[in-house]
């Protein structure tokens, strides 16, 4: 099989961006419960651990295996941003779906406020 075209570079960076997002998937849902330091530690350092390893890895490509350079670099772009937009949504919809297990409905906040008022109304017309 011929590594220096433009196929198998798209594979390989198809396959290096899942790669990658996988990872930060599995690194993100095992902090995403600590205290936010600790989250947000973990999760930079990691995406610099990441970066590098995608940069060895791209560097192995390009310069040992003499892989197709537009084509792993186009691919590997347009595949990464796609996958960080999927991987931004999913864990934005797991975040508002935590949020709304532990939100108490507006129904029972409106409740609350009218009986206040309710009494608030009964002591002013008393005073009056």
């Amino acid at each position: 099989m011929d590594v220096k075209g433009p196929v198998v570079a798209v594979i390989t960076a198809i396959v290096m961006s899942a790669a990658n997002t996988i990872v930060g998937l599995l690194i993100i849902r095992k902090v995403f419960g600590r205290d936010l330091n600790v989250f947000i530690g973990v999760v930079f350092g990691s995406l610099v651990l990441r970066g590098i390893a995608i940069l060895v890895g791209a560097y192995f490509c390009i310069s040992y295996f003499e892989m197709h350079q537009l084509a792993l670099a186009l691919t590997f772009a347009t595949v990464s941003f796609v996958f960080l937009m999927g991987e931004i949504l999913f864990f934005h919809r797991t975040l508002e779906s935590n949020k709304r297990r532990i939100r108490v409905p507006v129904v029972d906040r409106l409740k609350k406020k009218l009986n206040d008022y309710d009494n608030g109304f009964i002591v002013m017309s008393v005073i009056v």
